[in-house]
């Protein structure tokens, strides 16, 4: 399954780089200051169950939540 998490984790790091126009080391510092590696990883049983569409909206909501301005 870890393979699986780290398949989803690349493909939603890209969409979300592809998205804001983010740098690989911005988004990353992002994603880890954020917990949304860590998100990824705990809600993957629900997030794989979306389109990568989705699980993206998911974490930008979270972001957000969180007060970050995309």
């Amino acid at each position: 399954m870890l393979d699986e998490v780290l398949f989803m984790e690349a493909r939603l790091f890209r969409m979300f780089r592809e998205q804001t126009g983010l740098g690989p080391k911005e988004s990353n510092r992002l994603f880890e200051e954020q917990g949304i590696w860590r998100f990824i990883e705990e809600c993957y049983g629900a997030l794989h169950l979306e389109s990568d569409e989705a699980a993206l909206q998911d974490i930008r909501t979270k972001l957000a939540a969180q007060g970050v301005a995309l």
